[in-house]
C-alpha cells in the first residue's frame, strides 16, 4: 500500500505538467499571436524592376516673339538742287470739257522740267480723282484717262488730276511748283463756285499695292497737301494703321509738312492705312480727298521684285527699287539720292 500511494501523485504530476506544456506552447487556436506584417512593397518586389517616370524629352527652343510693328517719323530726303523740278499738265487744261464718248481715250499730257526720269528710278505720280497713282517713267508719252481710272467708268461731271515728282523710293518732292492740280469736266461744264482744288486738300500717295521680299521692310507713308499749312495744334494729317501684330491701332499726327512716316516690323498679311486732314479740334476738314483708306499686302517670303522688270506692272509701285544712274551725258537726278 505504501508503494501505490507514492506512484499516484507522480502520475498526476506528470499529466499536469504535460497539460501545462501544451497550453504554454500554444496548443489553443484562440491564443495564437497575430501574424507578422507583410514585407514593404519595395522589398516584396525587389526581384521585379521598379517603374520610374521617364525623363522629359527635349523640345526645340520656342520661336522668339516678333518685334512690335512701329509707325514713326522718318527723315526727309534732301530737296533737289536748283533749278528745282516743275510739273504741269498741258492736257487737260483747267476747266477743259472732254467729250463723254471720247473720255476714255483722252490723252493726258505732262510738262516736266528739271527732273530726270528713268525706268525703276525717279518718276512722276499721276492721280485721277484720288485713285491710286500711276507711276510715269516716260513723261513725254501721253497717258489715257482710262489708264488712271482703275477700271471704273468715267462719269460725266467734275474730275480732278494731280501730278508731282517722285524719287526712286517713291518719296514725293515737296518743293515750290512741284505739285500741280487741274479740275476738268467730262460731258459738259458745270459750276465751280465750290472748287475743291482751291480748298485744303490732302493727296494720298504711299503705300500702295503688294510688298514682297525685301520691299516689305521699312515701308514709306507719304502724301501731299495743298492750300493748307500744317502746324502744331492746328491743321494736321492724322495717320492710322491696323493689321497683323497691331493690338491697338497705331496713330501719328503729322504737324510739319515734308518728312514722311515709316512702318517697320510688318508681318505677313494685309494692313490698312488711313490718312485724314484734320483741324485743331480733330475734325476732318471737308473735302473729297481729305479722308483716304488704303490696304496693302505684306509677304516677306515672296521673292523680291526685280526693279528692271517692274515698269508698267502692278509691282512697279509696290516697293523701293534701287535708283539707276542717269544715262551718260545727262544731268544727274539730284532729288533721288541712292539709298
Amino acid at each position: 500500500m505504501a508503494r501505490s500511494t507514492f506512484v499516484l501523485p507522480a502520475l498526476v504530476l506528470t499529466a499536469m505538467t504535460a497539460s501545462a506544456l501544451v497550453v504554454a506552447c500554444g496548443g489553443g487556436e484562440s491564443n495564437l499571436p497575430p501574424p507578422p506584417p507583410p514585407p514593404p512593397a519595395a522589398m516584396a518586389d525587389a526581384a521585379s524592376p521598379v517603374a520610374t517616370t521617364p525623363p522629359p524629352t527635349s523640345t526645340a527652343p520656342s520661336k522668339p516673339p516678333s518685334p512690335p510693328v512701329t509707325l514713326s517719323p522718318g527723315a526727309a530726303s534732301p530737296d533737289p538742287t536748283a533749278p528745282l523740278p516743275t510739273v504741269k499738265l498741258t492736257a487737260p487744261t483747267r476747266e477743259q470739257v472732254v467729250a463723254a464718248d471720247k473720255a476714255g481715250d483722252f490723252a493726258v499730257k505732262l510738262d516736266v522740267k528739271n527732273w530726270q526720269t528713268a525706268t525703276g528710278s525717279s518718276h512722276v505720280h499721276l492721280i485721277l480723282d484720288n485713285k491710286p497713282y500711276k507711276a510715269i517713267y516716260d513723261t513725254k508719252a501721253p497717258v489715257k484717262l482710262s489708264e488712271l481710272a482703275g477700271g471704273e467708268a468715267l462719269a460725266e461731271g467734275l474730275h480732278v488730276l494731280v501730278a508731282f515728282p517722285s524719287r526712286a523710293n517713291h518719296e514725293s518732292v515737296k518743293t515750290k511748283d512741284a505739285f500741280t492740280v487741274v479740275p476738268f469736266w467730262i460731258g459738259k461744264k458745270g459750276d465751280l463756285k465750290n472748287d475743291p482744288t482751291k480748298k485744303p486738300m490732302l493727296v494720298y500717295s504711299r503705300p500702295k499695292g503688294d510688298y514682297n521680299g525685301e520691299m516689305a521692310n521699312h515701308v514709306l507713308i507719304d502724301f501731299q497737301v495743298a492750300n493748307v499749312t500744317l502746324a502744331e495744334g492746328k491743321e494736321h494729317v492724322h495717320v492710322t494703321v491696323t493689321g497683323p501684330g497691331i493690338e491697338k491701332p497705331l496713330e501719328q499726327k503729322v504737324e510739319k509738312f515734308g518728312p514722311p512716316l515709316y512702318l517697320d516690323n510688318l508681318q505677313n498679311g494685309s494692313y490698312t492705312i488711313k490718312t485724314e486732314l484734320m483741324d485743331g479740334s480733330m475734325k476732318v476738314i471737308d473735302g473729297p480727298w481729305n479722308s483716304t483708306t488704303r490696304t496693302i499686302k505684306i509677304d516677306h517670303d515672296a521673292p523680291t521684285p526685280d526693279a528692271a522688270t517692274q515698269h508698267g506692272g502692278h509691282a512697279a509701285d509696290a516697293g523701293a527699287p534701287a535708283a539707276k544712274p542717269a544715262p551718260a551725258g545727262t544731268k544727274a537726278d539730284a532729288g533721288a539720292p541712292k539709298k
